[in-house]
């Protein structure tokens, strides 16, 4: 081979690096949940909002999400019926927390439905997807609770 010219296929040793450095989500993926989230939105007075951290910490991530919630603020949502969903990238684990209002009005029910919806895909490494189906979930029971008034 000559000097300087690329070989079209990767050394051996550098598989293993390559699945260490590829992103999470791609940005095609980022893309669809930004989407799902627009489209989720649009037929609510809710918010939905995804944040990836590298860890959750130790224990069950609720409080992990509790604190990331007030942490971006969604609590101070005018109508207190912001939901986050937390996941670790890294550990692959995920939490949600929704606020006061939201909690009030759909109850348990929902975190489990959409904890579900969410660690289904996970368990197949679908990430984006579940995360996706996720937003579905929860923006569908926002638009029920919460609907977005005609102006």
């Amino acid at each position: 081979m000559e000097a300087g010219k690329r070989s079209p296929h990767p050394p051996a040793w550098s598989r293993p690096l390559r699945r260490l450095v590829k992103p999470f989500l791609t940005h095609e993926e980022k893309k669809r949940i930004l989407d799902a989230i627009r489209e989720a939105e649009s037929r609510t007075t809710g918010q939905i909002a995804v944040h990836i951290a590298r860890h959750l910490g130790r224990g069950h991530g609720v409080e992990a999400a509790r604190s990331k919630h007030q942490e971006l603020g969604l609590h101070k949502h005018r109508h207190r019926n912001a939901a986050l969903i937390l996941i670790a990238d890294l550990d692959h684990r995920f939490a949600i927390w929704g606020d006061a209002a939201l909690h009030e009005k759909a109850g348990q029910e929902l975190w489990d439905k959409a904890a579900q919806v969410l660690g289904e895909h996970f368990a197949q490494r679908r990430y984006a997807d579940g995360i996706v189906a996720c937003v579905h979930e929860i923006g569908r029971r926002l638009a029920e609770l919460f609907p977005r008034q005609a102006s």
